[in-house]
C-alpha cells in the first residue's frame, strides 16, 4: 500500500504542474567565484617554468609556493593554464583606484572605478565598481558593484549589487541583489533578491525570487517566489510562492532524513519530507510525514499524518491519527479518528466513519451513512444499508452491530 499511496500523491500532485528541474546539488567546492587571472601556483612550479619533486624541494629547503614578483612573464607563459601566475605583478594601491581593466594585488583606501574589468587579491575599503565584471580573492568593504557580473571568493560588508550576477562562496554582510542571478556556497547575511537565487548553506531572513534553492539546508525566516526548495533541512517561518518543496527527493523517501519546521507552507504546490509545523495550505498539499495541525488542498495528502485534520476534495494517507474531511477520504492502513465525506475508505478503522457510503475492511467504532460495509465489525453501523460479514446480522437496514463474540448470523446466504 505504500507504494500506492506515494504513486497517487506523485500522479494527482504534479497533474497539471510544470515542475522546473532543481539544479544540480553536487556543486564542487569552487563555485566559479576565482577572480579571473587570479595567481594560481601548482606544487613544483618553479619561477623559471621548470618543476621539481617534493623531495628536491625538501632537500633544498624550498617550499611549494612561489613568490610571484621572481616571475618573469617569459617564464609565465611558458607554464601551462593551471600554473599561470598573475603576469603583471600584484602592487598594492591606496586611497582610489581606476581605469579601463587591470588586475591588483592589494587595495585598501576608499574606492575603486573600472569602465571595464576589475581584478582584486585583496580589497580593503568602501566601494568597488565595474561596468562590466568586478572580481576579488577578498573583499571586505561596504558594497561591490556592477553592471554585469560580481565575484568574491570571500565578501564581508554589506551588500552586492548588480544587474546581471552576484557569486560569492562565502558572504558574510546584509544581501546580494541583482535581476539575474545570486548564488553563495555560505550565505551569512539577511537576503537575497534575484529572479534566481542558490546557497548552498542559507543562513539569514529570507530568499525572495523567482527560482530559490537551498542546496543543503535553509535556516531563516521565508522563502518567498514562484519555485522555493530546500534539499535539506528547513528551518524557518514560511515558504511562499507558486511551488515550495523540501526534501531531497520530491515523493520519495529513500533515507531521506531531512525535516520542515515551520509555520507553514503557502502555495499552489506544497510537498515537504517530514513536516513539523502549523499548516500546508494549497491546491496540492503533501507530505511523506506530516506532524501539525491543518493539511488543506484539492489533494492532501501524506504517508503519514498526525493531526487535527485533512481538508480537501480528496485526501489520502497510508496512516493516520486525526480527522479526515473532503468528498473522498482513503486510509490504506490504518485510520484512528473521524473520516467524514461523501466516501470513507480505511483498511482498519479505530474511530467514526460518517458520510454517504463508508467502507472498511476492519472497523473499530461507528459507521454512520446511506450504506455501511465492514468485513470484520466490532462496533455499530447505522444506516440505511448495513453489511458486516461477521456482524449480527450480514445485512440489515438501519442497524446492525458486531461483538468480539458475535452470535450466530440471521441473515440467509
Amino acid at each position: 500500500m505504500r507504494k500506492t499511496t506515494l504513486l497517487l500523491l506523485n500522479l494527482v500532485g504534479f497533474l497539471g504542474l510544470a515542475t522546473p528541474a532543481a539544479a544540480d546539488s553536487s556543486v564542487p567546492d569552487d563555485i566559479g567565484t576565482r577572480p579571473a587571472g587570479a595567481a594560481v601556483m601548482v606544487e613544483g612550479a618553479l619561477p623559471d617554468g621548470s618543476s621539481s619533486t617534493r623531495e628536491q624541494q625538501e632537500q633544498s629547503g624550498s617550499g611549494s609556493a612561489v613568490d610571484p614578483s621572481t616571475c618573469g612573464a617569459a617564464a609565465c607563459a611558458d607554464m601551462p593554464p593551471d600554473k599561470v601566475i598573475a603576469a603583471d605583478e600584484p602592487s598594492n594601491w591606496y586611497v582610489l583606484d581606476g581605469g579601463l581593466r587591470t588586475h591588483r594585488g592589494t587595495f585598501v583606501g576608499a574606492a575603486t572605478l573600472f569602465v571595464a574589468q576589475s581584478r582584486y587579491e585583496r580589497f580593503y575599503g568602501v566601494t568597488s565598481l565595474a561596468l562590466i565584471r568586478n572580481d576579488a580573492g577578498s573583499h571586505y568593504g561596504l558594497t561591490q558593484l556592477a553592471l554585469g557580473r560580481n565575484l568574491s571568493d570571500e565578501l564581508g560588508g554589506v551588500a552586492q549589487v548588480s544587474l546581471g550576477e552576484n557569486r560569492a562562496r562565502y558572504f558574510y554582510g546584509v544581501g546580494q541583489v541583482t535581476v539575474g542571478h545570486n548564488r553563495s556556497q555560505e550565505f551569512r547575511g539577511l537576503f537575497q533578491l534575484a529572479g534566481y537565487n542558490r546557497a548552498e548553506s542559507f543562513g539569514g531572513l529570507m530568499q525572495i525570487g523567482g527560482y530559490n534553492l537551498a542546496d543543503e539546508s535553509f535556516a531563516g525566516a521565508t522563502q518567498i517566489g514562484g519555485y522555493n526548495r530546500s534539499d535539506g533541512d528547513f528551518t524557518g517561518l514560511a515558504q511562499i510562492g507558486v511551488f515550495n518543496a523540501q526534501g531531497r527527493e520530491l515523493y520519495e523517501s529513500h533515507d531521506d532524513d531531512t525535516e520542515l519546521w515551520a509555520l507553514g507552507q503557502f502555495g499552489l504546490h506544497n510537498y515537504a519530507n517530514a513536516f513539523r509545523g502549523l499548516a500546508q495550505v494549497g491546491v496540492v498539499s503533501a507530505a511523506h510525514d506530516f506532524s501539525g495541525a491543518l493539511q488543506f488542498g484539492v489533494l492532501a495528502g501524506a504517508g503519514t499524518f498526525r493531526g487535527i485534520a485533512q481538508i480537501g476534495a480528496v485526501t489520502v494517507t497510508e496512516t493516520s491519527y486525526g480527522g479526515q474531511i473532503g468528498v473522498a477520504n482513503f486510509v490504506f492502513e490504518e485510520h484512528t479518528g473521524v473520516q467524514i465525506g461523501g466516501g470513507n475508505y480505511a483498511d482498519k478503522l479505530h474511530g467514526v466513519q460518517v458520510g454517504l457510503a463508508n467502507i472498511s475492511d476492519e472497523a473499530n467504532g461507528v459507521q454512520i451513512g446511506l450504506f455501511n460495509h465492514a468485513k470484520r465489525l466490532r462496533g455499530v453501523q447505522i444506516g440505511l444499508l448495513n453489511h458486516a460479514e461477521d456482524g449480527v446480522l450480514e445485512w440489515s437496514p438501519i442497524l446492525n452491530m458486531g461483538f468480539e463474540e458475535s452470535s450466530a448470523q440471521v441473515a440467509s446466504r
